[in-house]
C-alpha cells in the first residue's frame, strides 16, 4: 500500500499549474481555459470538454493545487472560468477583484481523520492537524475546535490536500482535514479513522462554486451561459450515476476502485443554486468574518449571478 506515496508525491510535485489540453484537430473551435482542482469534488469538469465541443468550444482544464492561486488566475484572466472553493472566491472578491458565483459546484467532499489512538478532539490538544490554508475545510475545522473548547490549543499544519495522507501515516500529524479522494485514501489504508463528518456547522455541506470574473461574464454572456449549462449537465450526470464518478476518479487520480467508491460516498454532486445554497454561502461568509479570514462579506448583489442556472 505504501507505493501510493508515489501518487501523493506526483500530485505534490506540481509546482506550476499543468494544462490538460482537450484540443480537437481539424475543427475551428473557440478555446476556453477553465481552472480546476485535483480533488474529486471537481470531477464534473472532466466531462465538460465533450459537452462543449458541439457548442464550438475547445475547453482546456488547468489544474491548480492551490485554491487561492486558482481564484487569482480567474480574477486576473489567466483562465476564463473556474471551479472555485467558495472561501477562496470570497477572499479574492473582497480584496478588490470582482468575482461572481454562477452556480453551485459540488457539496461536501471533505473529512477529518485522526490516528487510531485519537478518540476525541480533546486528544488533539498540543498536537498537529493538517489542513489546507484558506479552505472550506479550515473554516469548518475552526468552528469545530471552538465547539470542542480546544481552539488555539492545537497546532495547524497548512498543507495542500494531496500532501496530507503520508504525514498522517508517518505520525508527523495527529489528524488531517482533507478533501477527497485523499481522505478515502488515508481511511482505506488504515492511516487514519474518521473523527468528524464535518457537515453540522452553520454552512453545512457548502463547498464549491462555478465562478468567473465579473469582467468575463459582462464581456460574453452567451459564452457564460454555455459554460454554466455544460457544468449543470456534467454535474447531473455525476449525480445520476455514481459509476461515472468512480470511473473518473480511477482514471484521473490513478486510485483503486475501493478508494474511488469510498470517496464517491462523501461527494454530493449538485448544481442546485437556490435558497439553501445561498443560505449556506452566507453562513460561510459570517463564519469567515468571525475567524478574521474575511474583513467583510462580499457585495451579494454583484457576487451572486445565479440566473444562468
Amino acid at each position: 500500500m505504501l507505493r501510493r506515496r508515489l501518487i501523493v508525491a506526483a500530485a505534490a510535485s506540481l509546482a506550476a499549474p499543468a494544462i490538460v489540453s482537450r484540443s480537437s484537430l481539424g475543427q475551428n473551435l473557440r478555446k476556453v481555459k477553465m481552472g480546476t482542482a485535483f480533488t474529486t469534488t471537481t470531477n464534473a469538469a472532466f466531462l465538460m470538454p465533450d459537452l462543449l465541443k458541439p457548442e464550438g468550444i475547445d475547453l482546456e482544464l488547468v489544474m491548480f493545487p492551490s485554491l487561492v492561486q486558482r481564484m487569482q488566475a480567474v480574477a486576473s484572466g489567466d483562465v476564463d472560468i473556474g471551479n472555485g472553493g467558495l472561501s477562496a472566491t470570497m477572499q479574492v472578491a473582497t480584496k478588490g477583484f470582482p468575482m461572481q458565483v454562477l452556480a453551485n459546484g459540488c457539496d461536501g467532499g471533505w473529512m477529518v481523520l485522526a490516528q487510531p489512538s485519537i478518540s476525541s478532539f480533546k486528544d488533539l490538544v498540543g498536537k498537529k492537524i493538517a489542513v489546507q490554508n484558506g479552505s472550506i475545510g479550515l473554516v469548518s475545522l475552526n468552528w469545530k475546535l471552538k465547539q470542542e473548547g480546544v481552539f488555539g490549543k492545537v497546532d495547524l499544519a497548512f498543507m495542500d490536500n494531496q500532501d496530507q495522507p503520508v504525514p498522517l501515516m508517518r505520525g508527523d500529524v495527529a489528524a488531517i482535514c482533507c478533501f477527497e479522494p485523499y481522505a478515502a485514501l488515508a481511511e482505506i489504508n488504515g492511516w487514519g479513522k474518521r473523527l468528524w463528518v464535518p457537515y453540522d456547522s452553520p454552512m453545512g455541506k457548502t463547498n464549491l462554486g462555478f465562478v468567473a470574473s465579473e469582467k468575463f461574464t459582462k464581456a460574453d454572456p452567451d459564452l457564460t451561459k454555455k459554460m454554466v449549462q455544460a457544468h449543470v449537465k456534467a454535474t447531473q450526470k455525476m449525480a445520476s450515476d455514481p459509476s461515472i464518478a468512480i470511473e473518473t476518479t480511477i482514471k484521473q487520480f490513478k486510485m483503486t476502485k475501493e478508494v474511488a467508491e469510498l470517496s464517491t460516498k462523501n461527494l454530493f454532486f449538485s448544481a442546485e443554486s437556490g435558497a439553501p445554497f445561498v443560505n449556506g454561502l452566507k453562513a460561510l461568509a459570517k463564519m469567515m468574518v468571525d475567524d478574521k479570514m474575511l474583513d467583510k462579506e462580499p457585495d451579494w448583489g454583484s457576487f451572486l449571478n445565479l440566473g444562468y442556472v
